[in-house]
């Protein structure tokens, strides 16, 4: 009988430990792009498990801020050895669409000023930030280029109904590439 109970409870532990190793989606109130929107560049199956993602970010960033499995959210794919993690959101009360341009603003660097001195431009003259409407959505493209992999936007349907931010990981010296394949992703997004 402990035989039995033994052998019952090493299954057990087997198949949560399995299912724990096959996660796709992860963080609060997530949901997958499917249920959003449409994406054939982006489809679910070929989507990353977060231990995959998290392995893939180490490539991309040594040294990344996110520095645990648990803090990867949203759902991730490999594309031409850049990182793609969107997080898709219904739009709520607790989670309102943003104002692009609030947003914008409040994401741009400072330049910074010293009496005696030249302003200095680097930070600003590094960052790159637009906002366009594309399809049937508004989005907020955003990040330096030169000084961080991380290449940010922040999309939301024309409806109110959604929104999804989405990271690319690449290399610094990829940021044509990255911003590539923002349009790429953007170009071929549709909402439902």
């Amino acid at each position: 009988m402990t035989k039995k109970i033994t052998i019952l409870m090493l299954t057990c532990f087997w198949v949560f430990q399995s299912a724990d190793a096959q996660t796709y989606l992860q963080g609060y109130n997530v949901i997958s792009l499917s249920e959003a929107a449409t994406c054939d560049l982006l489809p679910q199956s070929n989507r990353l498990t977060t231990d995959q993602a998290f392995e893939k970010l180490k490539q991309v960033d040594p040294d990344p801020v996110k520095k645990s499995l648990k803090d990867i959210v949203g759902e991730s794919w490999w594309i031409d050895n850049m990182l793609v993690t969107l997080i898709t959101r219904n739009v709520t009360a607790e989670r309102p669409k943003e104002n692009l341009h609030d947003t914008q603003m409040g994401e741009a660097p400072e330049v910074l000023y010293r009496e005696g001195a030249i302003p200095d431009r680097t930070a600003a003259n590094d960052y790159f930030s637009e906002i366009k409407s594309i399809n049937n959505f508004e989005v907020l493209v955003y990040y330096y280029k030169t000084r961080s992999p991380y290449k940010r936007f922040l999309i939301q349907d024309n409806k109110g109904e959604f929104k999804i931010r989405g990271i690319i990981y690449a290399q610094k010296q990829e940021t044509t590439k990255a911003h590539t394949l923002i349009n790429t992703i953007l170009n071929r997004l549709s909402f439902k």
